[in-house]
């Protein structure tokens, strides 16, 4: 058995297209052979990936703000301001590091979550790695999660008050 085999009966397939009349429309399971539209050919599937990768981000960042009882519209105005401005988003798993360069090794930062506490402090174990591998050696979150704070101490980071009044979290790494 090949691999189209697996996938889709051969004989029933062969049937519905030799018996097909010329021109006729196609059924459901012809349908499924075609090739995409032509559409598609500019970004393809790539573009499409991105799309829905941007969009489960920012569903990510959605229900953090509904969870927080924060209202989701003017928040999420807010992170798209910040965008503009330079936040980036970095996605793993269940969780989505806002990371917005301050200057040379410093960098603003906020953690969005979807999962429990225990699957961000698994998560922050990649974003800690990222920060690092970026060359980040200072880190400020304007509301910081004490989760923050607890995993950033347990990776190695120095935690601080900030000596910066529009943030509450420092830390160097």
């Amino acid at each position: 058995m090949s691999f189209f085999d697996s996938l889709i009966d051969t004989p029933t397939y062969q049937s519905q297209i030799m018996s097909r009349p010329a021109g006729a429309p196609q059924t459901a399971l012809s349908q499924t052979m075609t090739p995409p539209a032509q559409g598609m050919a500019k970004g393809g599937l790539t573009a499409a990936n991105e799309n829905i990768k941007q969009i489960q981000i920012m569903k990510v960042i959605a229900n953090y703000f509904k969870k927080k009882g924060l209202p989701v519209e003017p928040a999420m105005a807010g992170v798209q301001k910040e965008i503009e401005n330079g936040l980036q988003l970095i996605p793993f798993e269940s969780s989505v590091m806002g990371f917005k360069p301050l200057g040379k090794g410093v960098a603003q930062i906020h953690f969005f979550t979807v999962g429990t506490m225990k699957d961000l402090a698994d998560d922050m174990q990649y974003f800690y790695k990222y920060l690092k591998n970026k060359g980040i050696t200072t880190v400020y979150d304007s509301i910081p999660a004490p989760i923050t704070i607890q995993m950033f101490q347990q990776l190695g980071a120095k935690v601080m008050r900030s000596d910066d009044p529009k943030y509450k979290f420092k830390a160097t790494i």
